[in-house]
């Protein structure tokens, strides 16, 4: 089991922030690798949650839950099928801006690290790649001017952000 941390500052309030990336409509636009997120219900301290997307050119499916925790700007999540995959994000002041913190715990399964060490060298400089991917991704979403987030989510321009590559997904292949 792999333990991956990250880290990036974002120009924006923390609470602009937090809200932008616990709104579950917004996470295909952050999770590279992700193109649905649907509610499935609702828990007195979570939501479960069904993920679909695309990772190493495969399509996936998977249940899960999300913790949105706005009072300390804290989300965690974790799939329902992969016991060993969970992940929290912390968002923080940091003079005007935000701090973002990124953790992530996983087992990559054995084909896909054999793919990472292939692409990459080694499964952990796949998986840090990936993360730098899904922090940058965060980034630039969240700095995008409000008007100009909302006109793209209109028209779904920023719906597809596999530019950045694979990522640390709620429901990833690896």
């Amino acid at each position: 089991m792999g333990e991956y941390t990250g880290r990036i500052e974002i120009a924006r309030p923390p609470g602009e922030v937090f809200a932008f990336l616990s709104d579950l409509r917004n996470m295909p636009h952050y999770l590279p690798t992700v193109s649905h997120v649907g509610r499935l219900g609702h828990h007195d301290d979570h939501a479960d949650v069904a993920v679909e997307g695309e990772a190493g050119g495969h399509r996936y499916h998977n249940d899960g839950w999300v913790k949105a925790e706005p009072e300390t700007h804290r989300m965690s999540w974790g799939s329902h099928t992969l016991a060993d995959y969970h992940g929290m994000l912390a968002v923080t002041a940091s003079g005007a801006g935000s701090i973002v913190d990124l953790n992530l715990t996983i087992t990559t399964r054995p084909e896909v690290a054999q793919r990472m060490r292939a692409e990459h060298g080694s499964v952990d400089r796949g998986m840090r790649m990936s993360l730098d991917r899904t922090l940058a991704s965060i980034k630039a979403c969240c700095e995008q001017p409000p008007a100009a987030r909302d006109a793209a989510n209109d028209d779904e321009a920023l719906h597809d952000s596999r530019p950045f590559g694979s990522s640390a997904t709620p429901g990833p292949e690896i």
